[in-house]
């Protein structure tokens, strides 16, 4: 075997990351005030300036569901999504939003009315007014439960739901505009593996250009691993991905959702939860759509033992932001910053950092979104019956780093010795497409790592970071 360091091929493969430090420098938290309005079921999204558009609710009869937008320098008053009441408003299983332009969805379902409560409400300017809701499937007579909206590329409607109970089917609800109303659902998880999907997690139902796409829990005899669908071009669901290699075998529904981005070099992201390793840990995955093939997967902090859960992700320009809660005697939530391409994954870890470590009680439930370098940040404060809003700007500056010749690689009978380094770095190996293959920490200089054919193997200490080309 032999090793070289490849610093300049690093480079292009993983993005602007190795001889830079990539932070992100927060103003000071705002709180949206939520004792009247709610700060469960919290959604986010970005308006076509970039702007928040934040969605919260509050459960029981003097609940409600409420939408409050960014104005330049502070949260207008929240206005009533709907005047409906009774709504289901639920962390995990409550009302979605989807943004588009100024055009803004919102579905939600009423409570205890699970087989025509589904409800869609549309805003045409950016969630100032709102629309009268639109009954999902106002004949069903099985479940139609948790609708979640997307858009198409018209700007059209379109709804994914959980359709039928014992077994749950996923549906998809297309928008007639000759009706005005959603035709009746169809099968879009007929091509899955087993016989149903995960009852009580969310569909994330999204489009590239005009390809629908539909990101489900499975649920393949208690195997609940989430699996890509795509649709043709005739709107049939014909394919499936399985984008989740946990195969997490749980009897009971974990109430988790996926979230996915679109990244600069056209590959999706997705986040998601899995308990598969004994606890609940983040992951990401990353796909690519052309070949629709399966990129890699890891845990987004894979040398870490916290319980995670409630990833989110984003991604604009040079960069792609992950979001997660970290319990770690409190929840907090923590906020990794990579590259906007295939391999930007990866390099979260080595970024990541707590957003709310300085507040006592619990921080949860983070959205996060980005848009020309600027990323917001949303999560609840149920101590302070608040929804917090953090705005971020994304920095890279130059820093000192150990020259090549200071850190040498060099090949052993188990893997490889890293001399110059002091006390325990973090290692990661990837392929040469830049997927992660293995990753770990060592205190001893010593990584056992076996390997056939070549690789690029990053070393991370002290805050300086070195590649190698490794071959066997």
């Amino acid at each position: 075997m032999r090793t070289f360091n490849l610093t300049a091929l690093y480079l292009l493969m993983l993005g602007p990351i190795a001889g830079q430090e990539t932070t992100i420098n927060w103003d000071a938290p705002m709180g949206i005030d939520a004792a009247e309005t709610g700060y469960s079921n919290l959604r986010m999204e970005l308006d076509p300036d970039g702007n928040p558009i934040v969605l919260h609710g509050k459960s029981g009869s003097a609940g409600g569901l409420y939408c409050s937008r960014w104005n330049g320098a502070g949260f207008d008053d929240a206005t009533a999504v709907t005047a409906e009441t009774g709504i289901f408003i639920n962390d995990s299983e409550g009302p979605r939003m989807a943004v588009s332009g100024n055009k803004v969805v919102v579905a939600y379902q009423i409570s205890g009315e699970w087989d025509t409560g589904g409800r869609v409400v549309i805003s045409e300017d950016g969630g100032q007014t709102w629309g009268d809701p639109i009954a999902v499937a106002p004949e069903a007579t099985e479940d139609h439960f948790m609708p979640v909206p997307a858009l198409d590329a018209d700007g059209d409607p379109w709804v994914a739901l959980k359709w039928g109970n014992a077994p749950a089917l996923e549906g998809v609800l297309d928008w007639n505009e000759a009706e005005g109303a959603f035709n009746a659902a169809t099968d879009a998880g007929a091509v899955l593996p087993g016989d149903a999907v995960c009852e009580c997690c969310a569909s994330m139902p999204f489009i590239i250009g005009d390809q629908r796409y539909n990101l489900v829990r499975n649920n393949n005899n208690n195997v609940r691993d989430f699996h890509l669908l795509r649709a043709n071009g005739d709107g049939v669901w014909t394919e499936s991905l399985d984008v989740d290699p946990t195969n997490w075998l749980i009897n009971s529904c974990p109430a988790s959702e996926a979230e996915v981005a679109l990244l600069g070099d056209g590959n999706i992201a997705a986040v998601f939860m899995s308990a598969a390793e004994g606890g609940s840990r983040t992951y990401w995955s990353t796909i690519d759509p052309a070949a629709w093939t399966l990129l890699g997967s890891d845990r987004i902090e894979p040398t870490l033992d916290f319980n995670e859960n409630n990833p989110s992700v984003s991604a604009d320009g040079d960069h792609a932001v992950a979001a997660w809660e970290r319990s770690d005697g409190g929840y907090n939530v923590m906020v990794g910053v990579g590259a906007n391409t295939a391999a930007g994954m990866a390099q979260w870890t080595a970024n990541a950092a707590s957003t709310t470590e300085a507040l006592s009680g619990h921080s949860r439930k983070p959205v996060i979104r980005l848009k020309n370098g600027v990323v917001h940040l949303v999560y609840q404060r149920a101590s302070d019956a608040l929804v917090h809003y953090l705005k971020g700007t994304i920095e890279t500056a130059g820093t000192d780093r150990v020259q090549a010749a200071e850190w040498m690689c060099s090949h052993t009978e188990s893997g490889w010795r890293i001399a110059g380094t002091q006390g325990t770095f973090q290692w990661r190996l990837y392929d040469l497409s830049g997927r992660s293959m293995a990753s770990g920490n060592s205190t001893d200089q010593r990584i056992a790592c076996p390997l056939e054919g070549a690789a690029i193997l990053e070393v991370v200490a002290d805050g300086r970071q070195q590649a190698f080309k490794v071959f066997r």
